[in-house]
């Protein structure tokens, strides 16, 4: 019975969690205005997050998906902010407004839904209203001129009393009235968009084509303009088309402004390519980048516009944000990465290299996403140049020392010792190239993201190579000489060798000279251009090293013991691992002066000089061991002979 019971509260149980899970469940519905906003609601919240459903709500729009998405999430800021209440909005299908559109905020007439085909979406207006509405009242940005503050804009600053007019009368008036009316203080899209002449297949979005060419501005890695060199001439002429043509930068020929009437505009032209300038600078980013800057915005509210050194206060919590992530990477390599490097590496060179590289590439990534957040930063144009400008040239920098590091690491692998030796030579050699390689590189990168002229930078330097070369004819001697020896192998460290009346053994092999030991214990250091010019002889490479003796016995010796003083040095001799078999000499070679002479004469298959030693001590030994078995005495010369003799 107890058990029966318990079976029956399990089976409730998951009957009643499974009616909450089905009850909390909601599929997409835009039947009613209710249902479209409350589908729109659950699949933008964190919980249950759909975007792809959630831009289903939209209706059939232009943007492409990555936009949509984006939208999609500040509408839904945009609603929450007006404290939107779903009970209170209609659960009709129809019947419900005039023309099929239901206002969803009484005030806000920008914010409405329409019917179509028995469905409720939203509006295109509210669609490509989203941006200003989300500055309105999510960011609270006020965009109304008042007398009350200093309009503060990106390039200057206008005091208080002075009204802000459209001003198309010059180049000059024409980009600054741009620049104004896209800035926070008093923004205006109309307004901006007057400055720019355009189609009449563009006019429908003139408003969002004037933010994408301020967006443009933003994100141009080449300095477009300074704002102080634009030209006031209402009459301007340019000299080349002699025509009312201005090119703020005319490396930049995509942009100019053209005189229509009495009124300066960006051209037609200009208007055409915006699109595709700005799709080619940003992708389907946009939106994404310039609102991670608006959230720095909303945190401060009303305290944003603080400045601190010429930036705003949400600038400078921007800059914070990411130096902050700089020193918690840093932070994090240092006390874990670099540990557990230790930890599985017990290669000392190999460690020396793989955790500056994985810092290396972590700041890279770090610097790239700061780049590409660059323009949320809203920089006036001059400084957001030079901001882009230097983390360009922070990339360069780091991906050179990233390539660097991943040739050290190539060489320390391929050459898998400690001690520097000419057997790896030329790993060492093709190491050094490659570094010089991505040196030139790196300057040449470099002096193009500085905007310099290549050719001429070029110019000056090889002129400047050629007056260093002059001077460093020896040392490019040495340097082509290391790379002969390199390739040659004519000795290794450890070597005997003799050069020049230099005899001693092989410590050090450099780029530029080679270090001798000498039998005396000096250090001579001799150049590795004449190394390469002279005859080299080889000590060390000696695949058998000769011993000539001599042996006097006195005259007088027996016969027999001769020949078996011979035999049993022979036998010595065909027993020993360390001598060759195949070519050795034990006979009587000579009547001397003093006593009858024994050569021996054999080859030690030895690596170095000091198993030779060992090996003929071995040898002599025996040979005395002979001699004192077989009695046989040798002969003593005298240090001195009388003159008689």
């Amino acid at each position: 019975m107890i058990r029966k019971t318990i079976l029956f509260n399990i089976v409730l149980l998951y009957l009643f969690s499974f009616n909450l899970t089905a009850k909390d469940r909601w599929k997409f519905s835009n039947s009613t205005p209710r249902k479209l906003v409350k589908s729109h609601f659950y699949f933008v919240e964190k919980e249950h997050r759909n975007l792809d459903i959630a831009i289903y709500s939209f209706q059939n729009n232009d943007l492409k998906q990555g936009v949509q998405k984006i939208r999609i999430r500040e509408l839904y800021e945009i609603l929450k902010s007006q404290k939107i209440n779903l009970k209170n909005i209609s659960n009709y299908r129809k019947g419900i407004s005039k023309d099929n559109i239901y206002y969803l905020i009484p005030k806000e007439k920008k914010i409405y839904l329409i019917r179509i085909n028995n469905g409720w979406y939203y509006s295109l207006e509210t669609i490509n209203s989203i941006p200003s509405l989300y500055d309105k009242y999510v960011l609270k940005i006020d965009r109304n001129l008042t007398s009350k503050n200093k309009i503060i804009t990106k390039d200057i600053e206008i005091p208080h009393n002075k009204k802000i007019k459209l001003n198309l009368s010059t180049p000059y008036n024409t980009i600054l009235s741009h620049i104004l009316f896209t800035s926070d203080s008093l923004f205006d899209a109309n307004l901006a968009a007057k400055c720019i002449k355009f189609s009449d297949a563009d006019s429908a979005q003139k408003e969002t084509l004037a933010l994408k060419l301020s967006q443009i501005f933003y994100g141009a890695k080449t300095h477009l303009f300074s704002l102080n060199e634009i030209s006031k001439d209402s009459f301007y002429l340019d000299s080349a088309t002699n025509s009312h043509i201005y090119y703020p930068n005319k490396n930049f020929n995509k942009l100019f402004l053209k005189k229509y009437g009495d009124e300066w505009k960006y051209s037609l032209t200009t208007s055409e390519l915006i699109e595709s300038i700005h799709e080619s600078m940003y992708g389907n980013d946009a939106e994404d980048i310039f609102s991670f800057g608006d959230r720095f915005k909303r945190i401060l509210g009303v305290n944003r516009n603080i400045k601190i050194a010429n930036l705003f206060l949400w600038q400078v919590m921007m800059l914070l944000f990411f130096i902050s992530i700089f020193i918690i990477v840093f932070i994090f390599n240092k006390y874990l990465i670099q540990k557990l490097i230790k930890k599985f590496s017990n290669n000392r060179r190999l460690n020396k290299n793989i955790y500056p590289l994985i810092n290396t590439l972590s700041f890279f990534v770090i610097a790239k996403i700061a780049a590409s957040y660059g323009p949320a930063f809203e920089f006036s144009i001059d400084i957001n140049h030079l901001f882009l400008k230097s983390i360009d040239i922070l990339e360069v920098f780091l991906l050179t020392a990233t390539a660097i590091y991943i040739v050290n690491i190539l060489t320390v692998v391929l050459t898998k010792e400690e001690k520097y030796d000419n057997k790896y030579g030329l790993i060492y050699f093709l190491s050094l190239i490659t570094k010089l390689i991505i040196f030139t590189i790196s300057l040449v990168v470099t002096i193009r993201t500085l905007e310099y002229d290549l050719i001429s930078v070029l110019t000056g330097l090889s002129i400047g190579g050629f007056a260093i070369a002059l001077g460093a004819q020896d040392t490019m001697k040495n340097f082509f000489g290391s790379l002969m020896i390199f390739a040659d192998h004519p000795f290794s460290v450890g070597d005997w060798i003799e050069v020049e009346k230099v005899s001693g053994t092989v410590e050090q092999i450099g780029l530029r000279s080679t270090r001798i030991r000498t039998f005396y214990n000096s250090l001579v250091t001799v150049p590795n251009s004449k190394l390469s010019d002279n005859n080299i002889d080889n000590m060390g490479k000696r695949k058998f090293r000769r011993y000539k003796g001599n042996i006097l016995i006195k005259y007088g010796t027996p016969t027999n013991k001769i020949e078996l003083f011979i035999s049993k040095i022979r036998e010595e001799i065909n027993k020993t691992n360390t001598i060759r078999q195949d070519f050795n000499m034990v006979y009587i070679n000579n009547f001397d002066k003093y006593g009858l002479e024994i050569l021996v004469y054999v080859f030690f298959i030895v690596p170095d000089w000091n198993e030779e030693m060992k090996a003929k001590h071995n040898l002599i030994t025996k040979i005395l061991e002979f001699k004192e078995e077989l009695e046989i005495e040798f002969v003593r010369i005298p240090l001195l002979e009388s003159k008689d003799n």
